[in-house]
């Protein structure tokens, strides 16, 4: 039996071939598992950062036309735009916020969602007694164009995806603003 006369610093240097292998494998399990969990948690986080953007602007537009005394316009247009606007005294209109849902979320109904908790309706994606846009007075509450008091539903998902199901209502006498996000069985 021959015997290595390489000094024992030598002698232990380096990796063998299957201690590189083994580690590559690990490596590739672990990041196939965690693109595997960004694929199904990514949809649901676009959702909750969506549902949190309108909340706020709900909740900046109502705040500011008590602050300011003035009627503010909220307006859902399009797929997934939502714009607040405020009524000068002369009666123009000055733009304040213009944001875009998240990523693939849109303002639509997923069929087999039901109503929200509030039961304001679930005909349209965006319902304020017909229309996609209503008005906070300077008092708080929530009115559509004819001045009448409106209570309201926005609902966001992204396109045949129950999970990402969400809402937003505005309970028209209080102008008061509740999010909700639906886990597949009910809304939270």
């Amino acid at each position: 039996m021959a015997r290595d006369r390489r000094p024992p610093e030598i002698r232990e240097a380096g990796f063998t071939v299957v201690e590189i292998l083994v580690t590559l494998l690990v490596i590739t399990v672990v990041t196939a598992v965690a693109a595997t969990i960004m694929t199904n948690v990514l949809p649901t986080v676009h959702a909750d950062s969506s549902l949190e953007l309108v909340e706020t602007e709900l909740h900046q537009a109502r705040e500011a036309a008590m602050d300011q005394r003035r009627t503010f316009v909220v307006t859902f247009q399009g797929t997934n735009e939502i714009t607040v606007q405020r009524i000068e005294l002369s009666g123009s209109l000055t733009l304040i916020a213009n944001y875009f849902l998240g990523q693939d979320v849109n303002y639509t109904l997923i069929p087999t969602v039901p109503d929200t908790p509030d039961g304001f309706g679930n005909s349209l994606a965006v319902n304020f007694s017909g229309s996609d846009a209503f008005e906070f007075l300077g008092d708080g509450t929530a009115v559509n164009a004819s001045g009448q008091l409106v209570d309201g539903t926005v609902f966001m998902a992204i396109s045949g995806n129950p999970i990402t199901a969400r809402a937003v209502t505005v309970m028209g006498a209080t102008g008061e603003i509740k999010g909700y996000s639906y886990n597949g069985s009910t809304w939270n």
